[in-house]
């Protein structure tokens, strides 16, 4: 039936954009759908750390407020001897829990404390400031009795005297690390940074966040950053919008399918086949079969692959009945010989004994001429590379034995081409077929062979064809041999050549040429017919 204009232009478009409609159109909106998760991610994760950075800061103001007060009180203390002021200190470090000392400096050197120095140890010297106007403070690794615990020196200046308030950050560094526990948060003054673990990071080597936020005290020199790691930020877009992802996913899935279905609808595998064939879609695959008595490599079937740049690699067990069906397995054939015939061709190995080409056909082959002029095509092709061509007929169609078909068959024999059955006994083949047809081989499908392990009504079939066989003096080849004991009962049938898996799997033309090669020389020169 010939193809209207319109399913010709449907069809041409929905093959030329098939991955833009069936999977970039539903990827885009997912991407589209995730995007937008992610700016309300981005939204909410950047609001609940400023609202985290406020508290924070409020609490730290209000230690750092303490603490002002307490220095600002300890500069009445300036000028007089510490020894009658030392008491007051240690009471003014007492009022509030995180103040640990109060210590009153004269040109930059505490010269009072209330907690006696160790011997030989000298106080640090600070810089004498004499702006006023805001307290200053700093980050210090350590104190000289306590080393190694991180504390904020808050400093009020009088001229080259002052005095400073020595914080303890222990309270402060746990509020961060509850604030911040599953994010990074630093508290930073002037270029140190301090983390809840009491580390002091310079400003350059702060670790970078896929979302940094930052707030600064209104009150005090110092400012909060809290950074949120990529893990951390999809961690907890997975963990809130999940739902939302779950139905964008769904909502592609359809999509696909629906696009998938229009697809169909508007684009016919015959279309497809006819398109493949102008690509060269269908590849040929060599399956050596095997002569299990001397261990050789005496012929190969030839199997298509149907290659799909969009779909993969399709079954032969869908396209071959649609080749069948529509005409088109006569122009595939074709091309399948001519590929084949120019791979033997070109290679430089001349096999040293007759080696068998098989390629299926199938009834409506038999039905004109054309294949003994495909067939001579072939021949003519390999020239001296010692090959005998065997056709091998499928059972999938009914062969109508007329007098065409013996007129075909005479002359394919003429040629030299030898002719099979495939899978003898699943299809419509019978004893008609073997006494009109003159056939050279039968092919035990692998069907019977992946049974005959079993003590089943298909190991006696597979007994009744081989003796029937050799009654008829037709040579035998077994499909499907996955294992040695599927090797070993065969050969215990004399059913000599065999072809599976467990000997080697169908190749590609150029795994193929070098496969033919390594045989090639490991064969020894005496011949072994088939």
């Amino acid at each position: 039936m010939p193809i209207s204009l319109k399913t010709r232009i449907m069809t041409k478009v929905a093959n030329k954009y098939r991955l833009l409609f069936w999977v970039i159109i539903p990827l885009c909106f997912f991407i589209f759908s995730v995007t937008l998760i992610s700016l309300f991610a981005y939204q909410a994760l950047k609001s609940r750390a400023d609202h985290e950075i406020r508290s924070t800061v409020l609490f730290i103001d209000t230690v750092l407020n303490d603490a002002n007060a307490t220095a600002n009180e300890a500069l009445a203390l300036l000028g007089r001897p510490c020894a009658g002021v030392v008491d007051q200190l240690r009471i003014m470090g007492m009022k509030h829990s995180l103040v640990r000392t109060v210590n009153l400096a004269h040109n930059g050197m505490v010269y009072c404390a209330p907690v006696p120095l160790p011997p030989n140890m000298k106080p640090r010297k600070y810089s004498s400031v004499i702006n006023d106007v805001t307290p200053e403070i700093e980050l210090r690794a350590g104190t000289l009795l306590f080393p190694g615990v991180a504390v904020i020196v808050l400093r009020r200046h009088r001229g080259n005297d002052g005095a400073s308030v020595v914080i303890d950050t222990q309270y402060m560094r746990y509020m961060m690390d509850a604030v911040g526990t599953d994010n990074q948060i630093f508290l930073g003054i002037k270029n140190q940074y301090l983390s809840p673990k009491g580390d002091l990071v310079p400003s350059a080597a702060l670790p970078n966040g896929f979302i940094s936020v930052s707030g600064v005290s209104q009150r005090f020199p110092y400012l909060l950053t809290i950074n949120i790691s990529r893990y951390q930020f999809f961690d907890y877009m997975v963990d809130t919008y999940a739902l939302v992802i779950l139905f964008s996913v769904v909502v592609c899935l359809v999509m696909s399918l629906l696009i998938r279905n229009w697809l169909t609808a508007t684009t016919s595998i015959r279309s497809n086949m006819a398109l493949a064939l102008k690509r060269n879609e269908f590849e040929p695959y060599f399956q050596p079969v095997m002569n299990v008595a001397s261990d050789r490599c005496t012929g190969m079937e030839i199997l298509t692959r149907w290659r799909h740049p969009t779909d993969g690699y399709v079954s032969p067990d869908v396209f071959i009945p649609l080749a069948e069906e529509s005409g088109l397995i006569i122009p595939l054939t074709q091309q399948l010989m001519r590929r084949v015939a120019a791979v033997i061709a070109s290679s430089p190995v001349h096999w040293p004994e007759m080696l068998h080409i098989a390629i299926n056909i199938s009834a409506v082959h038999l039905s004109n001429r054309q294949i003994v002029d495909d067939c001579q095509t072939f021949l003519q092709t390999v020239g001296d590379k010692n090959i005998r061509l065997v056709l091998e007929l499928t059972e999938r169609q009914f062969v109508d034995v007329t007098d065409t078909t013996l007129e075909v068959l005479a002359a394919l024999k003429q040629q030299g081409v030898a002719i099979a059955i495939d899978d003898f006994g699943t299809g419509y083949s019978g004893l008609s077929y073997l006494s009109k047809m003159n056939i050279d081989f039968l092919k035990i499908d692998q069907s019977f062979v992946a049974m005959i392990e079993e003590e089943t009504t298909t190991r006696i079939i597979v007994d009744v064809v081989i003796d029937l066989a050799g009654k008829l003096d037709m040579k035998l080849i077994a499909e499907g041999v996955e294992n040695a004991r599927q090797k070993a009962y065969l050969l215990d049938k004399h059913v000599l050549f065999q072809q599976g898996y467990f000997f080697a799997r169908p190749m590609p033309m150029t795994q193929f040429s070098l496969y033919w090669r390594e045989e090639h020389a490991r064969y020894s020169a005496s011949p072994i017919a088939l």
